[in-house]
């Protein structure tokens, strides 16, 4: 009895160290979302003497303790060990952020080597960050995490990418907040009452089309605020005259970040309702699909991507992405005819 004390208190004590940071930081982020979402961004949300924490890796690192909690619940109620998922979170973390930046700077490969420091995050001598992380390299560092992860200990890899996988799109929501408070990863102008407004020093002129014809922007390039004119074929958002500081543009990160809530709660319901009647994997590919679309309907709105040819290289990445988990989905289940968990020893 004394014994089941002791366990229920370090639990309660457990949570209590979750909630109370959870929040304090729900009181800071309601103080800054009204002056953000009017264009008056601050991405620094602390400062102790010269350290400065960042509302993008504060919330990053708080979507992925909220999608390990969700983990933890799922692992309990397939009646496995809970201590793999914040392992797996761990190493999840470091491989997701190293890939994160791999795969941007792919994309920008004469940028970077033009001025190495720039990989690490440091422009003219001092360190501004990693601005510039990729979100199909998260996927990419997390999977393999998990997969370097359930080789060494010896675990069913497709099972617990299933258990850890209605976390993921929740993380991803609540990261997303981090490009709002950034000012980054928005969209077209647009006249819709949620519209979001854009601090001058954070716009980018966007591509788009003249006489039929798509035009290409490098990524980030700006000319200087309130300029007269800028080249064809670019939406000059850098002109104030043209664009004041009142307009408004799509808040991509938010329709993202809802999407994904969407799918957590989805995968949550088909793992609950389902789970038996699955076949191993079955969550990770229906994850991967309904990513992979919601990713590629939202870049049609961005401003900031990357190109492949005429392609934005995310939509690029999404189609692959949706025709590999489409194509283990339907192998998987109907053609190499895998057992459910229900009938898996």
């Amino acid at each position: 009895m004394e014994d089941q004390r002791k366990r229920v208190f370090r639990e309660w004590l457990g949570r209590l160290s979750l909630i109370v940071p959870a929040l304090v930081l729900l009181v800071l982020l309601a103080i800054r979302i009204v002056p953000t979402w009017r264009g008056q961004g601050n991405a620094v949300a602390l400062r102790l003497g010269p350290l400065s924490f960042g509302w993008y890796g504060i919330l990053i690192v708080s979507g992925a303790i909220a999608g390990a909690l969700v983990g933890e619940r799922q692992a309990r109620r397939r009646g496995l060990d809970d201590e793999h998922i914040w392992n797996i979170l761990l190493w999840g973390m470091v491989l997701g952020v190293v890939m994160a930046r791999v795969w941007f700077i792919l994309g920008e490969l004469k940028y970077y080597f033009g001025d190495p420091a720039r990989i690490i995050g440091v422009e003219y001598g001092e360190f501004v960050g990693l601005r510039g992380l990729a979100l199909h390299g998260v996927l990419v560092g997390a999977t393999l995490a998990a997969l370097l992860y359930t080789w060494r200990k010896r675990l069913h890899f497709l099972t617990w990418m299933d258990v850890c996988i209605p976390g993921f799109p929740l993380g991803q929501a609540i990261g997303r907040w981090g490009n709002f408070f950034n000012q980054e990863a928005y969209g077209w102008r647009t006249t819709l009452p949620w519209g979001l407004r854009i601090g001058a020093e954070f716009r980018i002129d966007a591509v788009h089309y003249v006489d039929g014809v798509r035009h290409i922007l490098p990524e980030y390039s700006k000319l200087a605020l309130g300029s007269p004119q800028c080249s064809p074929g670019l939406a000059c958002y850098t002109n104030l005259a043209m664009y004041p500081e009142t307009t408004r543009f799509h808040p991509t990160f938010l329709y993202e970040s809802l999407w994904n809530l969407a799918v957590c709660l989805f995968l949550l319901w088909l793992a609950r309702r389902y789970g038996q009647r699955l076949v191993r994997g079955e969550i990770l590919w229906v994850y991967g699909l309904l990513y992979a679309a919601g990713r590629f309907a939202n870049e049609f709105l961005r401003v900031d991507s990357e190109y492949v040819g005429t392609f934005p290289a995310p939509q690029v990445s999404s189609v692959v992405l949706f025709l590999i988990c489409a194509g283990f989905l339907v192998g998987r289940r109907w053609l190499w005819k895998k057992p459910t968990y229900a009938e898996s020893p």
